[in-house]
């Protein structure tokens, strides 16, 4: 298995917060979770921390985690995790600076239709498709989701799109699913694929994204950690406090909360199985004075929700999950571009692991599938940055300048034709072409263009099927939950 994984470009060249700095932020949290702790009506979770040693005040609530319990978990989780494709040709390795991004998020309550431009509900159909385009998409690594199924009834909205996932991609899945019955339906889902739970375990095709309440809160749906957690399968808590909102209005006090809350969810998780894998995702969110949302294409945001992130994942030596693909414009735009690259660079110069919401638009309220593609290509732009550049004998070339002497041309040269492709991007969305030509080819934006590249994925593409008896298995599964969970409500 670790032969075929793939490794990821090394980032981690930018560094606005020192060894140091991220050790003072740790002690921080520290103190925080042992003199405030974490508000938690899960008599479960309450359960696993008063069996541990912790402060656990069942009347008030109130978790209080000594420092030797935080520390203790710390050494046991992983610093590696292989994270896998049902197809193990897109397995990739998740540890230090490696840098992968992913398609979209968790649900989102609209998606720009690919044919009228309009903003509509998604239904399961448009989840469907929108992870078959990721499937495609050559620098998209891991797969979440641009649109959502409202369409099913809510109660199961998180299983069925999970069953969508499964059928339509072959790549690594990072996904939600809130509360513990959710959470072990979908582990049953997963380990039907791969052919048991110890196979799962052993080759993790999916991963759970998971959310402590800021500020300083377990809720009940974070019981779909520790069945995770059991089952050896990666969790990523991804607290979203927003300065001077839901945490303090300075980015590092914010980020001692939020280091704080993920600092609590890996020792849950190690409580319940120790060396378990966990990927860090410290998040600093942005609060707009003027319209009370995040801001996702804030500076403050991409330095927030990946500088800090990086820092304290490599201060941990953990894998990570952070932001890239996100922007506050409400289309395909000059601004979403500008958004997009602002927080990919800084993710991937950052060195965060894996970075996701490609294809999200309006702070996370639209999935574009013409902006996954956009996306994409931007993701490869930023990942050519990253590679940086060789010095070496062979690539200062002074025997060929040498050969080809003043005057000349380098065109017909062998170490032209063995350097091109390995030394350039080439676009294959964005127009580099003379402006007499765009003309010809009808004028058309970057909108149009990559509409027209999203239908044409979507009517040539077909991920390899899982067999039938798997899908028919993954459908059942999803029926008996409906069946439980509507009538039950």
């Amino acid at each position: 298995m670790r032969s075929m994984v793939q490794r990821g470009v090394r980032g981690g060249h930018l560094r606005l917060v020192t060894r140091k700095q991220a050790r003072e932020i740790h002690l921080s949290s520290l103190e925080v979770l042992e003199s405030v702790g974490m508000h938690c009506p899960s008599s479960k979770i309450m359960e696993i921390f008063h069996g541990a040693g912790a402060d656990v005040d069942l009347n008030a609530k109130r978790i209080r985690i000594p420092q030797h319990l935080v520390e203790e978990s710390l050494k046991k989780a992983p610093r590696e995790i292989v994270f896998c494709g049902r197809n193990s040709k897109h397995d990739i390795l998740l540890e230090d600076s490696r840098v992968y991004f992913g398609m979209g998020g968790t649900p989102v309550p609209y998606i720009r239709d690919i044919d009228s431009g309009e903003m509509r509900r998604p239904t399961k159909k448009d989840v469907d498709e929108a992870t078959s385009l990721g499937n495609a998409l050559p620098n998209m690594k891991f797969i979440m989701t641009i649109a959502g199924a409202f369409d099913v009834p809510y109660q199961v909205e998180y299983l069925h799109e999970f069953e969508s996932l499964f059928n339509n991609t072959e790549k690594p899945i990072l996904y939600s699913c809130p509360g513990a019955f959710a959470a072990r339906k979908v582990l049953e889902m997963a380990a039907a694929i791969v052919g048991g739970p110890g196979e799962l375990k052993r080759r993790p095709i999916l991963a759970l994204y998971a959310e402590t309440v800021s500020p300083l809160a377990f809720s009940e749906v974070n019981e779909n950690m520790i069945e995770f957690a059991k089952a050896g399968i990666p969790v990523a808590n991804g607290p979203m406090p927003m300065c001077g909102a839901s945490g303090p209005m300075t980015l590092a006090g914010t980020a001692v909360q939020s280091n704080a809350e993920n600092l609590a969810a890996l020792t849950l998780c190690q409580l319940v199985n120790p060396h378990a894998p966990v990927i860090y995702t410290g998040w600093v969110c942005i609060i707009d004075p003027k319209t009370s949302r995040c801001a996702y294409g804030s500076p403050e945001f991409a330095m927030g929700t990946n500088i800090f992130n990086a820092a304290m994942g490599q201060y941990y030596d953990l894998p990570t999950y952070g932001f890239g693909g996100c922007s506050d414009s409400k289309l395909p735009d000059a601004q979403a571009g500008a958004e997009v690259m602002m927080n990919g660079m800084v993710a991937a110069l950052s060195g965060v692991n894996l970075i996701h919401d490609c294809g999200y638009l309006a702070g996370g309220s639209i999935g574009s599938m013409e902006m996954a593609v956009i996306c994409d290509e931007i993701a490869g732009m930023i990942l050519r940055i990253v590679r940086g550049v060789e010095v070496d004998d062979e690539t200062m070339a002074v025997d060929v300048i040498k050969s080809v002497g003043p005057g000349g041309h380098f065109m017909s040269q062998k170490h032209t034709l063995e350097h091109v492709k390995k030394e350039l991007s080439l676009a294959t969305l964005f127009d580099r072409a003379s402006e007499v030509t765009w003309v010809k080819a009808g004028k058309r934006d970057i909108r149009d263009v990559a509409r027209l590249k999203c239908k044409e994925i979507l009517r040539e593409h077909r991920p390899e099927p899982l067999p039938k008896e798997v899908q028919l298995r993954l459908r059942e599964i999803v029926g008996e939950a409906e069946r439980e969970l509507v009538k039950a409500s």
